[in-house]
C-alpha cells in the first residue's frame, strides 16, 4: 500500500496557515502583487471617465463653447489622454468610443444622434490617437519602472 506525503500546517485562530509553517505562501510572492487600490483605479476610470465626460459636456453646453468644434475637440482629446492613461489596455477602446460617443452625440449634433459625416470620422480619429497616445505613454512609464526596479533589486 502506498503511502502519501501530507505537508504538515499549522493553524492560526482564523483557520488560516500560520506564518512561516509549511503549506503557507512563498515569501516573496506577496511582495510583487501591486496593492489592491492600484488595480482598482484601472478598473473604475471608465466609469469616472464617462462620469467626467458628462459633465465636460456640460460645461460647454452651458458656457456655448459647444458651438467651437475646434476648441470642443481639444478639450475632448485632453480629457480621452487623461482618461486612457490609467486605464487597463482592454479598456482603452471603451474610453474612446464612449468619448467620441459624448462627444459626437453631444457637442455635433447636439441631440444625442450619432452620424458618420467627415466632421464626425476626423474627430474619430483624432480622439482614438489621443487614447492610444495617452495609453502608450502610460505603457512606456510603466515598462521603465519596471526595468528599473529590476535593476534596483
Amino acid at each position: 500500500m502506498a503511502t502519501t506525503h501530507h505537508a504538515v500546517t499549522t493553524r492560526s485562530a482564523a483557520g488560516r496557515p500560520a506564518a512561516g509553517t509549511r503549506g503557507a505562501a512563498e515569501p516573496g510572492a506577496a511582495a510583487h502583487r501591486p496593492p489592491p487600490t492600484a488595480d482598482l483605479g484601472r478598473d473604475l476610470v471608465l466609469p469616472v471617465g464617462a462620469a467626467v465626460t458628462a459633465m465636460l459636456v456640460t460645461a460647454l453646453l452651458v458656457t456655448g463653447q459647444a458651438a467651437h468644434l475646434s476648441f470642443s475637440l481639444a478639450a475632448f482629446a485632453l480629457l480621452t489622454v487623461a482618461v486612457a492613461a490609467p486605464a487597463r489596455p482592454f479598456l482603452v477602446p471603451a474610453v474612446i468610443l464612449v468619448s467620441w460617443m459624448f462627444f459626437d452625440g453631444f457637442v455635433v449634433h447636439q441631440r444625442a444622434e450619432l452620424g458618420w459625416q467627415q466632421v464626425d470620422r476626423t474627430s474619430f480619429c483624432v480622439l482614438a490617437g489621443a487614447g492610444l497616445a495617452g495609453a502608450g505613454c502610460a505603457a512606456a512609464v510603466r515598462a521603465v519602472r519596471r526595468r528599473t526596479a529590476r535593476r534596483g533589486a
